[in-house]
Order: structure tokens, then C-alpha cells, then sequence
């Protein structure tokens, strides 16, 4: 059984992550309110043999097939989501969710007669104690389910690179939804990936992936699958059933199992500590279809749900992630200039300069780099033959943002920024601002992104003298840091 080399997928993973930046993707199925409940217990109840939870905070995030689409806008896809939604509070709530996502478009059909699913998790001291379910399964009513494919069969005709089935068995995708869906998508040339609920996988036929986990897969087959090899006879006699192109059943603590007509490989679970495993399963679709996007191996889409899976299963609760927190874990890229090496990098520099290259220059703190930090970077990259950026550390970005940031390190910062390939350099500083930097280097053109004038920004009168030009790039609305950290 094959394993994938990691050495050599590091590269093809960073490529991939810049690849899926701005595709479409459309997304089809079971959105749901997530409700966490938060509190200490310290005594049993005298009413009954029953923990006492003294709550201190509630809260609420997108749940479903919508955290599936909060993983694909995190990591910088444009989303349309479809799905069921209660014309009740619940609604409200997870519309407002909904709304503060970025690049995320919600076509969801609001029902008056079905409540929608909420999951309403109570904790004490972090760990889940007790779950309750409100929701209605029951197949929707034939009108219903026509004014669902009249939504869906007007977002397939915009063209989206890829569609994403998310199926939580809460009655959005009946076997009449699935069919239409792979049938509409098959005439229009779009790979379909699917995230099963349903025992009988026969209903995503026309599907060109399953993602099922390995209880969804002993429920598909009827046993109990321990051995690998157990697991990879029962993938290849379900992928032949459904007519499918591959499998990727998630295994827990085993990792994860690829199984295709032409392939099979393992890779053992990346997490490195294990506090909550809800929302993994949606973390991983999110990734291997995000990465289909750019035509990606499946070995590389594979090892990337493997990582993101990790990341996420040591957060709380329904959980994202972010291109930076999946580059960490990947090997250094370019050189990082620290406070003492400047004339090192003015030297590089100046060797770019005698080869007639154009020098671009912009900074930033770059704390979880994001989908706008990437696009910033990108379109400075763009500008010029050579990317310097220069990188506030933690004792600038404290001085700038409070005691509570930065959520990552200097050195993990400038070290997942070295691994972009647009970017050449970067250095770090301690200042307020880069401009003793920006006068040692004197690049040809100063970048910042953001709302200014060109005359605001710190080096202007330095490059400008230097017969260089400053440029202000608008940036991609939504995304923040403060955001994806909840603070």
C-alpha cells in the first residue's frame, strides 16, 4: 500500500493553496445552527444523578454544509451555498452567521413549515457533556423540492469550477436532488464531490469522489471493517457499485485512506493533539474539492486534507482553517532577514538591481495569513521581479495591536510568508513602521494596500526621490485576522 512522500508534496501543496485562490465553488446540502453552551460543573443534582452546569457564555456559528462553506471562504473560494433554512430564530441566527462570511453567497430556500436543524452542544470545562438535536428529517414536499432544483439548476448554469454535495441526512439531498444535481453538473462538464450520509452509495452515482468516514462505510457495506486491507476491498467494491472515480474514507486516529481504480495509499493521522474532532470531516471535503479546483494531484488534495483535518481537531468546537495555519506546517521557504542581517539583504538587493530587475517592497504584521493577505501579496508580486516584504515582530505588533496578538510568532510568520513563491525576501522589524528598511533598501515601488494616498504612506518620500513610484491596491473585503481568531 502506497504512502505519499511528503517531501516531495510540500511544494505541490503550497502551489495548490495558490491554485483554489478565487475559484467558484457551489455547495448543496444541510446547513444547520451550531450551539455551544459553556460552563463549570461542581456538584451532581440532588433531583437526580445528573451534572449541574453553571452556565457563563453561550454562542452560535454555521454548522452543516455551512461550516463546509465557511472552510472553503477561509481558505479563499467564492462560495454559493443552497440549502434549507426555517422561516424561525434559528433561521435568523445562521442567516446572520451566514452573512459574515466572506465571499459567501447564500441562495438557501426558506421553508415556513420546517424548523431549522440546530445542534445545541453543553460543555463543562471544554468537554462536551451532552447534545441536543432539533431538527425535522422528513422528505420535503414535492413543491418544496422543485423550488430547491429550480435554485440549484440556475446556480449550475453560472459555471462553477466545482460542486460539493454535503449530505447530513436532514432532508435537503434526496435521491431526486442527487440525481438531478449529477446529472445538470455531467452535461456541464463539473466534477462533483460528495460527503455521504445516506448507507446506500448508490444514490451519489455520478459523483467523482466520496468522502465517507469508516463508520459510514461499514454502514454502506453491511460489516465490520478493522484491517486496511478490509477497508480497501470494501471502498473498491463501492466505488464499482456507485460508479465512482475514488474514495477517501477518514479513518480517526488511523489517518486517512485514499482508494481509487488505479490507486491506493494511506496516511496516518498528522494531528498532534486531539481536543475536537467536530467539523473535521468537513474541514477535509473542503480541501480536496477546494484543491480539484487547480487540477491538483489527488496525493496532493489528500495530504492537504490530512493536514487541515489535523489543524482543526485541536480547536473547539465547529472549527476553519486558513492557507497560513496549513503552511506552518511545511517546510521554510526563502530565507528570513532578522534585525542584524539588513546589510545582507541590501547586498541581494543591489545583485537584483545590476540584473535590471524591478525591487517591490511592502509590509504588514501577516498574523494567520488569510485569503486578503494572500491576494494583497500576490498583486504587489505582480507589480515587480522581486518581492521583498518586511514582517512587524511580536514586540511591533503588540505595540500596534494589543497584548493579545500576535496569534503567531515572528518567526512563524516570516517563515510562512518565505514559503509563497512570489515572495523573494522578507525581513523583520521592530519599529512602529518599516521605514529604516525602506531607506536602506530604496525599492523601486512601494506597495500598501488599503485606503490611502500615496503621500500617506511611511517611505513614500524615499522611493519617490529615488525616482521610484508608491502604489495603494485595494484590499479583498471580509477577510481579517480578528475574525477568523473570534477576538
Amino acid at each position: 500500500m502506497a504512502k505519499v512522500d511528503s517531501n516531495l508534496q510540500d511544494d505541490a501543496c503550497i502551489d495548490a493553496l495558490l491554485a483554489m485562490q478565487q475559484k467558484h465553488v457551489l455547495l448543496i446540502g444541510d446547513i444547520m445552527l451550531d450551539c455551544y453552551v459553556d460552563g463549570v460543573v461542581s456538584r451532581i443534582s440532588p433531583e437526580a444523578p445528573v451534572p449541574i452546569l453553571n452556565h457563563s457564555v453561550s454562542n452560535h456559528v454555521a454548522g452543516g454544509a455551512a461550516n463546509v462553506a465557511h472552510n472553503l471562504a477561509n481558505l479563499g473560494m467564492s462560495v454559493s451555498l443552497i440549502g434549507l433554512i426555517g422561516a424561525d430564530q434559528a433561521g435568523k441566527q445562521l442567516a446572520d452567521e451566514l452573512n459574515t462570511i466572506p465571499q459567501l453567497t447564500s441562495h438557501c430556500l426558506t421553508l415556513d413549515d420546517r424548523p431549522t436543524t440546530r445542534k445545541t452542544r453543553f460543555r463543562a470545562q471544554g468537554q462536551q457533556i451532552l447534545r441536543l438535536d432539533e431538527e425535522t428529517t422528513s422528505p420535503l414536499l414535492p413543491g418544496q423540492e422543485q423550488a430547491l432544483l429550480d435554485i440549484i439548476e440556475k446556480q449550475i448554469a453560472t459555471k462553477p469550477d466545482i460542486i460539493i454535495l454535503s449530505d447530513y441526512a436532514k432532508g435537503c439531498l434526496s435521491h431526486r436532488i442527487v440525481a438531478s444535481v449529477t446529472d445538470m453538473a455531467a452535461k456541464a462538464s463539473i466534477a462533483v464531490i460528495t460527503d455521504p450520509k445516506s448507507a446506500d452509495f448508490t444514490k451519489y452515482t455520478g459523483s467523482r469522489l466520496l468522502t465517507p468516514n469508516l463508520k459510514e462505510l461499514c454502514a454502506a457495506t453491511g460489516t465490520r471493517l478493522e484491517s486496511l486491507d478490509e477497508i480497501v476491498m470494501a471502498a473498491n467494491s463501492q466505488i464499482a457499485a456507485a460508479q465512482l472515480d475514488a474514495m477517501l474514507v477518514t479513518l480517526g486516529s488511523q489517518g486517512m485512506l485514499f482508494v481509487s481504480k488505479n490507486s491506493t495509499i494511506h496516511l496516518p493521522a498528522s494531528a498532534i493533539d486531539v481536543f475536537d474532532v467536530s467539523g473535521a470531516g468537513d474541514t477535509v471535503v473542503a480541501l480536496v474539492a477546494a484543491s480539484q479546483t487547480g487540477n491538483t494531484a489527488w496525493e496532493t488534495s489528500i495530504q492537504l486534507a490530512n493536514l487541515g483535518a489535523g489543524i482543526v481537531v485541536g480547536k473547539s468546537g465547529t472549527a476553519t482553517v486558513s492557507p497560513g495555519e496549513i503552511l506552518a506546517h511545511l517546510p521554510s521557504g526563502n530565507m528570513v532577514y532578522g534585525r542584524d542581517t539588513l546589510s545582507q539583504l541590501c547586498n541581494l538587493r543591489n545583485s537584483w538591481a545590476d540584473d535590471e530587475l524591478k525591487i517591490g517592497f511592502t509590509n504588514g504584521c501577516f498574523d494567520l495569513l488569510h485569503p486578503g493577505h494572500i491576494d494583497s501579496l500576490k498583486r504587489s508580486a505582480d507589480l515587480c521581479d522581486k518581492l521583498i516584504v518586511a514582517v512587524n515582530s511580536d514586540k511591533s505588533v503588540k505595540a500596534l495591536k494589543g497584548q493579545n496578538r500576535p496569534i503567531q510568532s515572528e518567526s512563524k510568520r516570516a517563515s510562512i510568508l518565505a514559503k509563497l513563491p512570489f515572495v523573494d525576501a522578507v525581513i523583520l522589524f521592530d519599529e512602529d513602521t518599516p521605514k529604516t528598511i525602506i531607506d536602506a533598501l530604496t525599492p523601486d515601488i512601494l506597495v500598501k494596500g488599503g485606503d490611502y494616498r500615496a503621500e500617506e504612506v511611511v517611505g513614500y518620500e524615499t522611493v519617490t526621490k529615488n525616482g521610484g513610484t508608491v502604489e495603494i491596491i485595494p484590499l479583498l473585503e471580509g477577510h481579517s485576522t480578528s475574525r477568523l481568531a473570534g477576538i
